[in-house]
């Protein structure tokens, strides 16, 4: 084959391996239906909290894993960890459907934490005038038969303002609500 008919196509296939692998870096959407279930049941105090609106991180952020569960509680929540740190490897993109009355706007990180920057605190309370802050939540690791979910949730208000835990949740007569279960946890708070 000539040689000006070999270099277009070594270009081209070139052109297409790079544009692969830059969207690969990209979140993938998180279609887990029951993990939207599972935010909609711990954002429900925030529906009474006094902001209007949520500010929600559209990817997902996970938190390095501290839950340390003894004896019987490892046999209930132990495979809901172990998925928890295989899916929160990488950031998911959360879409729109959260089970929650109050109004939400997904916002991605770059723009959180450009309008977050220190000193900037007032730009972030311009663009989300309602709201107390945002909030992050990691991919949800469940048990086989997703009764039992294990999920960090993080809020930001600025600074030295915030907090985050895990959430140990089991489903109940078709509802998700907080698990009691033994053992270690850790949180922070600022």
């Amino acid at each position: 084959m000539p040689l000006h008919f070999i270099l277009p196509l070594i270009s081209s296939l070139l052109l297409y391996q790079s544009s692969a692998v830059s969207t690969d870096n990209q979140p993938k959407p998180y279609e887990d239906a029951e993990a939207y279930e599972v935010y909609g049941a711990i954002l429900r105090p925030w529906q009474v909290a006094k902001a209007k609106s949520l500010v929600i991180r559209s990817e997902t952020k996970g938190y390095k894993m501290c839950l340390r569960p003894d004896g019987e509680s490892e046999k209930i929540i132990g495979q809901a960890i172990s998925q928890y740190v295989k899916l929160n490897e990488k950031n998911w993109l959360l879409k729109r459907g959260l089970s929650i009355k109050k109004p939400y706007v997904l916002a991605p990180f770059d723009k959180l934490r450009s309008a977050l920057k220190p000193g900037s605190g007032e730009n972030f309370y311009k663009q989300y005038p309602n709201s107390s802050g945002w909030i992050e939540l990691s991919a949800v690791g469940f048990n086989a038969d997703k009764t039992v979910a294990v999920v960090y949730m993080g809020h930001h208000c600025g600074g030295l303002c915030g907090s985050g835990g895990f959430h140990v949740l089991q489903k109940k007569d078709g509802k998700w609500a907080p698990l009691t279960w033994k053992g270690s946890s850790c949180s922070w708070e600022a």
